[in-house]
């Protein structure tokens, strides 16, 4: 990142873009994107290529499946009548043997949609519609295997799911079958096998498919290293409304290693990242409104993207929203925030125990006690 004036007496600091080791894995129902590591930027350009997400193999949230599914529900309330006769009409077309009906009513099943959720319902209606050759149904069929929800884990079997539905040109099971490969599960490790079938994804026009070719030209795993490329393919992707491509495109624009560093572009990509709740995007996006970098210089809506990403978890905005309250920049100077948010940024960065040390001289023994509770019950909060 390019260097300028930062936040309060302790700088901002900003994340840098790393090319990545893995592949995009399954973070949530409609994103590839996996955890995303920090890291304190000295003010210079950085590495090559966009920063790539980890794949979420094995360690995806209980709600959250590895790989990406087809149907999501819709977060809009429906009325109860209108969807009850839906789900009448729709259970009636499955039963008669409707492969397409079949995939939506296990759809429903398997989100609790107009019904208890039931993930055994959803497997028989998916393996019903899925046998008939429905390619939705195939590949969120291998999704279930492979976390084993409904069903017992067999990333085998899932992998033959993906590649039926990948087989008819399905995008979202083409990413699938190729982060099977990426991971060595249920196949062989093989990269290159991996990028084909990205390749195949990507060009279909599937989002999550641009994401992790991308990440793959970005990395040299199974391809050449091409990080121009990979910046092309972020940047359709990113259209698509993909979080995590956006942010990579944001930090290869604003690194300069790729292309020339053009901070108006990579602050744009960065903040249609933030608004889908990307932390390291919400993180970086402070960086810049702090030190007027793409945008126009603003404490206050720097303050505002730090705390959005501090909520989430994000160490590297916890501990530059301290140094914003220690100062007074963008908010009302106070020593007990800047307490509070420097011993949950503590947790994840030992760094940062000279600056608690420093904060709590500003406070008494009783408030600190109770700032210390609060902090040893923070959560993090999607923002």
């Amino acid at each position: 990142m390019a260097k300028g004036k930062t936040a309060g007496h302790d700088k901002a600091a900003a994340h840098t873009a790393k090319s990545g080791k893995t592949v995009a894995g399954g973070k949530t129902a409609k994103s590839t994107g996996g955890s995303k590591a920090a890291a304190k930027s000295s003010g210079k350009k950085g590495g090559r290529g966009g920063r790539a997400a980890h794949v979420a193999a094995g360690a995806a949230a209980a709600a959250a499946p590895v790989g990406l599914e087809h149907w999501t529900p819709s977060s809009d309330k429906p009325d109860q009548a209108e969807d009850a006769k839906e789900l009448a009409a729709l259970r009636s077309t499955a039963q008669s043997g409707d492969a397409k009906a079949q995939y939506l009513l296990g759809s429903r099943y398997r989100f609790g949609r107009g019904v208890n959720q039931d993930l055994a319902q959803a497997v028989q209606w998916f393996r019903k519609s899925a046998d008939q050759g429905y390619a939705p149904a195939q590949s969120d069929l291998g999704v279930l295997y492979a976390n084993g929800r409904g069903v017992s884990q067999d990333e085998r079997q899932a992998v033959q799911w993906y590649r039926k539905a990948s087989d008819q040109g399905d995008g979202i099971a083409q990413n699938n079958l190729g982060l099977m490969y990426a991971e060595g599960r249920g196949v062989a490790k093989d990269d290159a096998q991996a990028v084909q079938w990205f390749q195949r994804s990507a060009q279909s026009g599937e989002a999550a498919g641009q994401y992790s070719l991308g990440v793959m030209l970005a990395s040299g795993r199974g391809v050449k290293e091409d990080s121009r490329s990979a910046l092309q393919w972020f940047e359709q992707a990113g259209e698509k409304g993909h979080a995590d491509a956006q942010y990579n495109a944001g930090m290869m624009y604003a690194e300069g290693a790729v292309v020339p560093q053009d901070m108006p572009r990579a602050a744009g990509w960065l903040e249609k990242s933030a608004n889908q709740g990307n932390a390291s995007a919400q993180s970086t996006l402070g960086f810049l409104y702090a030190n007027g970098q793409g945008v126009g210089q603003n404490p206050a809506t720097a303050a505002r993207w730090f705390e959005r990403a501090a909520k989430q978890g994000d160490t590297l905005a916890q501990s530059n929203l301290a140094a914003m309250y220690a100062s007074g920049q963008g908010v009302e100077k106070s020593m007990a925030k800047a307490y509070y948010w420097l011993l949950i940024a503590k947790t994840k960065d030992a760094s940062l125990q000279s600056r608690v040390r420093t904060a709590e001289q500003d406070l008494g023994s009783a408030e600190k006690l109770r700032i210390q509770h609060e902090a040893q019950a923070w959560k993090p909060v999607k923002q």
